[in-house]
């Protein structure tokens, strides 16, 4: 290789390649004495991509994957850069970033800067092993984030570059924070995981995937859990969720992919495609009709091409709301409403759509019928107006959070900020709001400012999101 493309290349792994960069996430274990679980949420910015790498055993080396970011250029090379990975004897590892803390290497020990993961998957079978395999080094470029590994035992450690935390409690849960000398800080994510671990003693794939959806970070934000693992480590079978997405989810069997050879494969080509871009071309080009048209065409000739299933179609139709082409919307979320009359969701933005156009009565029918189905409804208890001129806000996320706030332009941001209360496993509050066009959001363990997970209707700038409320 030339040489300046040499130092480039240097340059970018430097910068963004080791683990203090490692992203967010959620990471916890469930072990119920008889099977051991891995649940792992990645989350970062929404345009990040990744890629899942498969490698055999060669000689001495046990076979394995990772999974890795992807990065124009150098996809070939992402590999030993991996955000965790798995071997066949169900060891797992993956990283979670922290605020850097700096590295005080042991004069003892050797510095090492390259990353461990792929030397660990291949040589241990065990937590113990890997520690052992550890404890010669100096992990110098390990100071913005911690390494937790686990095994099929259900033994487990998390490990930065100036300390190793090992196993204290049979279920655990690891986030975003520096847990040396059992620390704990503000983290709705774990401490929902905590909880939700706390009140069960045997664990099926279904409380696994509950877990993961109830820490997940959810769009519209700047960080979002782009995929989601819940990982069986005595079968080495991951179940593999995308962009939030719960009802969709791809089994990996780890023994069963190996035997297909060294290969890899983009993870978001394990999924159907999202539609709303296609929907967005069509309708830039030929208007609302033809773009109608191509929606049922392809929900009879492409059902497993693009997700039907999910929120794509209803994003489509929400981005059509927010740039003022009502009529537009109405008529693609009635076009769905025939086709998926059963679906609360749809119906609930057919009811928004005739709330935007100021068809009042269309509007209270369709929130009506939502709430005859599910009284908890989110959107409809938003948007359905209620004798005491009160908005209702009743979100079932951020279980464990300690206080949810909601703040926006009604409340002087933070000036007059509400106090939800946590009632029934939902966060409940009923505000009086002038009638207008409005911004939100929501303000978590005084940390966490959190748009709507509900609503599809926000305006962005910068890193900053608001959820978008008409009255």
């Amino acid at each position: 290789m030339p040489a300046k493309p040499l130092l480039l290349l240097c340059l970018f792994l430097t910068q963004f390649l080791f683990p203090e960069n490692a992203p967010a996430c959620t990471i916890f274990l469930a072990n119920s004495g008889k099977k051991v679980w891995i649940g792992n949420n990645e989350d970062e910015s929404p345009g990040m991509q990744y890629r899942i790498w498969y490698m055999p055993r060669e000689r001495q080396a046990s076979g394995y994957m990772l999974w890795s970011e992807k990065h124009e250029g150098y996809d070939s090379l992402m590999w030993q850069y991996p955000q965790g990975g798995l071997n066949e004897h169900g060891l797992f590892m993956d990283y979670t970033a922290i605020d850097d803390i700096a590295v005080k290497p042991d004069p003892a020990k050797k510095d090492r800067e390259q990353e461990v993961v792929n030397d660990i998957l291949k040589s241990c079978r065990t937590v113990k092993q890997a520690l052992q395999f550890i404890s010669a080094y100096n992990l110098v470029k390990l100071s913005g984030a911690q390494l937790f590994i686990a095994d099929a035992s259900g033994d487990y450690a998390t490990v930065h570059g100036n300390y190793v935390v090992t196993k204290t409690t049979q279920n655990f849960s690891l986030t975003n924070y520096c847990i040396a000398g059992g620390r704990r800080e503000a983290c709705w994510r774990r401490e929902t995981a905590t909880e939700q671990l706390d009140k069960q003693k045997a664990f099926r794939q279904q409380d696994i995937t509950g877990i993961l959806q109830a820490t997940a970070q959810q769009w519209p934000g700047d960080v979002i859990t782009n995929y989601s693992m819940a990982i069986d480590l005595s079968r080495r079978e991951m179940i593999l969720y995308f962009k939030g997405d719960f009802g969709t989810p791809v089994t990996i069997n780890l023994d069963k992919a190996l035997q297909q050879g060294k290969h890899n494969r983009d993870i978001a080509d394990y999924f159907p495609a999202n539609i709303a871009p296609v929907l967005k071309q069509q309708y830039a080009t030929t208007g609302i009709e033809p773009t109608i048209a191509l929606y049922n065409k392809l929900r009879d000739t492409a059902a497993k091409r693009y997700n039907f299933a999910n929120h794509d179609a209803l994003s489509f139709a929400a981005t059509l709301l927010s740039e003022g082409k009502t009529d537009d919307a109405l008529a693609f979320l009635d076009n769905l409403h025939r086709q998926d009359k059963d679906n609360i969701l749809v119906n609930d933005w057919l009811g928004i759509a005739h709330h935007y156009k100021g068809n009042k009565t269309q509007a209270a029918a369709c929130f009506k019928a939502s709430l005859a189905k599910q009284p908890d409804d989110y959107l409809a208890n938003l948007y359905q107006e209620q004798a005491s001129d009160k908005v209702v806000f009743k979100l079932p996320e951020w279980t464990g959070a300690h206080q949810v706030q909601l703040i926006g332009d009604f409340t002087g941001w933070l000036k007059k900020p509400v106090n939800m209360k946590k009632k029934d496993g939902y966060w409940f509050a009923e505000v009086v709001i002038p009638a207008g066009q409005h911004q939100y959001k929501f303000l978590v363990d005084g940390v966490f400012y959190l748009a709507d997970p509900h609503n599809l209707l926000y305006t962005w700038k910068g890193d900053n999101v608001n959820s978008l409320l008409l009255l």
